[in-house]
């Protein structure tokens, strides 16, 4: 379905970018191949790089999240099942899940 964003921190590095520290919540139906951000959500207008971070692993309700990706190429963040390792099932519920992606870009 979708994701709130909220940037926490924005930060000059060295050149001509920016890094962004943003907290992605996600809902009860996460989509399979991970959930879309748009650059603008993570407080840039291009993204050229990043990573993403769990803040609080394993408080999905039925499916323990341990990992999390943030795909530049494809501007989506996926999470993944503690016990199996695999990507979370389509519409499984993420509801309690929060992941900071530190964004970099222009």
């Amino acid at each position: 379905m979708s994701v709130a964003a909220a940037t926490v921190r924005t930060a000059k590095v060295p050149g001509d970018e920016f890094m962004t520290e943003t907290d992605v919540t996600f809902d009860n139906k996460y989509v399979t191949n991970g959930e879309p951000v748009t650059a603008e959500e993570l407080g840039l207008s291009r993204v050229t790089g990043g990573f993403a971070v769990l803040k609080n692993p394993g408080e999905a309700e039925a499916t323990p999240i341990n990992m999390c990706f943030f795909d530049v190429a494809n501007m989506k963040v996926k999470l993944f099942n503690g016990k199996t390792s695999k990507e979370l099932a389509n519409e499984g519920d993420a509801s309690k899940v929060v992941v900071r992606v530190f964004a970099f870009g222009k």
